[in-house]
């Protein structure tokens, strides 16, 4: 589509001041200044800027809220997709005219100060999955640029945004943008810079995969039919040859389909040359397809039998759980029966949907390869015996405190690789092999467990940490950070285990009524150790498939195949079981409840819809009993939650000791539950705006 195609309405700010050309004439060296959190329109406009006749020199700046699933492109990453996104056939390789830095939003600012710039682009679209996360990202970004621009010397500004969904007027972007583009324009008019407002549609990008964004809309789509297949697969892996997967309530919508690489040749043409009137552009969006043809199209491409229905009647787990992940597609669908905008491409055809559908599978398929590798180990020697450190990741910034995992007593570093590779994108992250049911280490208590919890802290050479416990070990982090409050930054329990003696008894799982009448029978009985090895080891990532009245899990009840081992560990031999028993036996005397009250640090609680392994009911308790506590339960998760959904886990995590007090406005995915209530009562500002 060409310039003339698009819908200005150059009359929307009433203070527009007269047309000024700049005074640099284009034939002179131009000093560019490109900033933006979407890699991918940022990185082709900066190729198209660069291919111009003036030949500028150009400072790409990317500053985006990276998420652990997806921390986006190292520098020389992103210079390789500017400069395959260049106009032409054989451009040249614009050499040091391109600089390329990557940096937090929140710190742009800074990196401006020793900058100048003939012409300033801010390309914020509100590509994050999150809008309130994308909105915050996206205002930092703007209003850095826009309150350097007197030291930047601007002449010309250029600001790229969203466009408005479904509506009465789709040319109104959403709130929060309409207050930047605000800002905009009076800034530029105080300053006397030229200025251009773009909005642009939400697009598709083969390459968003490998650059760690999810655009609305097409994406989430994508992006949701990936992650269920991932999580199924890797329980049974030929279960979609066996089984469909319903859908529901997508019937009279549809998706415009706009590939990035086109969405960047419109806005370059709209920004338009130096001389033309300030105003502003709106991309009409393409005439949207249906939903009923795209998902059966989709479901294809990754092997997934999607059958359209009316209602959600008799949906099994793994369908609400593709249900809930679908909300997001929901929002951004359009409905049918208005008239598309003038100047609307046509559809993208059904040949080209194919191809960018698999370009989009495959690069999702290299992205989830790209996470770091399993941290080297070492050992050393502690309390005069031998102690297993895991370590991956490196720290931002020197005063970055590390995260520091907690094991389940007599559990191995399997339940933990994968989260702790997600988080080491951001963070350093280390733990170490929980030890005490080997028989060659004396009777291991709970001090003993705090001794090397302080003996690992002591090891990184860190002032503060993040305590991060799974399952019995969230009651560890919690007795070290009473018994030294000044080392820890917060506290983050996933499927916590809060089970003490004489308290919240009535909220055991079939399990742990189970496990707790072993237990103390080998307390009172070691000689029956040898008859009841074998007889607790879970079986299923909810302890089975049926894990409460009305509740199964299904397949997303089955155990990962790469836990079957690892869910034995402390079950294999009759030694490695009593003392196993014994520890938990000494960690149900230590009163959490007592301790709660008195920690002041932020508490994250992450607990699983289908956790019958550890009572999410006395999760719930104990959370209120904490000051600072909030409480995030996974929808269709069960208690390997830290293995089967370390994606939503370590953005969790990794939100949370960012910015404790916006977690729950920046987390608001479909598939997260916030709050302690019952079932049924949590709030879902997510699915909430979804319907």
């Amino acid at each position: 589509m060409v310039f003339s195609s698009l819908a200005f309405s150059g009359n929307t700010c009433p203070a527009a001041r007269p047309a000024a050309p700049l005074q640099e004439d284009r034939t002179m060296s131009h000093h560019v200044l490109l900033a933006g959190t979407s890699a991918s329109l940022a990185g082709r406009l900066a190729a198209h800027r660069l291919a111009a006749p003036d030949r500028p020199s150009l400072l790409l700046l990317l500053a985006a809220r990276s998420r652990p699933t997806a921390p986006g492109p190292d520098t020389a990453t992103l210079r390789t997709f500017v400069l395959d996104s260049a106009p032409g056939t054989a451009p040249d390789d614009p050499g040091d005219r391109l600089r390329v830095l990557r940096l937090d939003p929140d710190a742009l600012a800074g990196a401006l100060a020793a900058e100048t710039a003939d012409e300033v682009w801010c390309v914020t679209p509100g590509l994050d999955p999150d809008p309130v996360r994308a909105a915050c990202a996206d205002s930092a970004v703007a209003g850095a640029l826009l309150a350097a621009l007197p030291a930047l010397r601007t002449a010309r500004y250029v600001h790229v945004g969203p466009s408005g969904a479904e509506g009465k007027d789709r040319a109104a972007p959403p709130r929060p943008y309409r207050e930047l583009e605000r800002a905009t324009v009076e800034s530029c008019l105080a300053h006397g810079a030229a200025w251009r407002v773009l909005r642009t549609p939400p697009v598709i990008d083969a390459a968003a995969p490998l650059l760690g964004e999810c655009p609305a809309g097409p994406h989430h789509l994508l992006g949701a039919l990936c992650s269920v297949r991932s999580e199924i697969t890797d329980r049974v892996p030929d279960w979609f040859q066996h089984h469909p997967l319903r859908v529901a309530g997508l019937g009279g919508r549809g998706l415009p389909l706009l590939p990035a690489g086109r969405a960047a040749e419109w806005l370059w043409d709209a920004a338009g040359p130096p001389g033309l009137p300030d105003g502003f552009a709106t991309l009409p969006q393409p005439v949207p397809t249906p939903l009923e043809e795209l998902l059966p199209r989709a479901g294809a491409v990754y092997g997934i039998d999607l059958r359209p229905v009316t209602g959600r009647d008799g949906f099994t787990a793994a369908e609400r759980l593709l249900d809930l992940r679908l909300d997001l597609v929901r929002s951004a669908a359009v409905r049918f029966g208005g008239s598309a905008a003038d100047g609307a491409a046509e559809a993208l055809s059904v040949a080209a949907q194919w191809e960018l559908f698999g370009a989009v599978r495959e690069n999702q398929d290299r992205a989830a390869t790209q996470t770091p590798p399993q941290g080297p180990t070492r050992t050393v020697e502690v309390a005069g015996a031998p102690l297993t450190l895991f370590e991956v990741g490196t720290a931002r910034t020197a005063d970055q405190a590390p995260l520091v995992l907690i094991n389940a007593l007599g559990q191995g570093h399997g339940f933990l690789d994968r989260l702790a590779r997600q988080l080491a994108a951001h963070r350093r992250v280390v733990s170490w092999q929980v030890r005490g049911t080997d028989p060659d280490l004396p009777p291991w208590d709970i001090d003993h467990q705090l001794d090397d919890l302080r003996a690992v802290l002591g090891l990184t050479g860190a002032d503060r940490f993040h305590l991060v416990g799974w399952c019995t070990g969230a009651k560890i982090a919690t007795a070290y950070q009473r018994r030294r409050p000044g080392d820890v930054a917060s506290l983050v329990f996933l499927n916590a285990t809060f089970k003490q003696d004489g308290l919240w008894g009535g909220m055991d799982t079939p399990y742990e009524r189970n496990l707790e009448a072993v237990c103390r029978a080998l307390a009172r009985r070691p000689e029956k150790a040898e008859r009841m090895v074998g007889l607790l080891a879970p079986g299923s990532a909810g302890g089975g498939e049926k894990t409460g009245p009305g509740q199964d899990a299904g397949v997303l009840g089955v155990l990962s195949q790469a836990l079957a081992e690892e869910v034995r560990r402390p079950f294999l031999a009759p030694e490695k079981l009593l003392r196993y028993a014994r520890q938990l036996v000494d960690l149900w005397t230590l009163d959490t409840a007592q301790q709660a009250p008195a920690v002041e640090v932020p508490v994250l609680f992450v607990g699983s819809e289908f956790d019958a392994i550890s009572s999410p009911a006395r999760a719930r308790a104990a959370a209120r009993c904490f000051p600072d506590a909030r409480y995030a339960e996974l929808a269709g998760a069960g208690h390997y939650a830290p293995h089967d959904r370390s994606a939503p886990v370590a953005e969790l995590i990794t939100e949370f000791v960012r910015a404790p007090e916006r977690i729950t406005r920046e987390v608001a995915h479909p598939e997260i539950r916030w709050g302690v209530e019952a079932p049924g009562q949590e709030h879902n500002p997510a699915r909430e705006a979804a319907s």
